[in-house]
């Protein structure tokens, strides 16, 4: 996680402001929004390329899909811009850990009876 520190809280602050599961984000707009320097640029991006691959800890968004922009000017760098989707993050079970559900149940032990 050092080497991203602070971009994965950054893309969730930002999809939040979004108000968005699911949106299309160029790092141009994450380097508007925040005032990022072009070095930081490049880690957006890789961090985002990373997140095409697989997940990222338990961050709560993953890449779909990353679509490359050709630029306004034949001279222009190509562009890249990725569709970020929030993943279901749900809890996964530990083995010999019971979770408590809420309803209660009762054993034979605990059927009142007396003994």
């Amino acid at each position: 996680m050092r080497k991203y520190d602070g971009i994965p809280e950054l893309l969730d602050q930002f999809m939040a402001e979004q108000d968005a599961d699911v949106r299309w984000v160029t790092v141009q707009e994450l380097r508007d929004c925040f005032g990022l320097t072009r070095y930081q640029c490049n880690t957006v991006s890789g961090f985002l390329r990373r997140l095409e691959f697989g997940s990222f800890g338990r961050f709560p968004y993953r890449v779909l899909r990353i679509e490359q922009v050709a630029g306004c000017h034949p001279s222009d760098p190509q562009k890249c811009r990725y569709l970020v989707k929030r993943k279901a993050m749900v809890a996964a079970a530990v083995p010999g850990i019971h979770y408590h559900t809420g309803v209660q149940v009762r054993g034979k032990a605990d059927s009142g009876g007396s003994g």
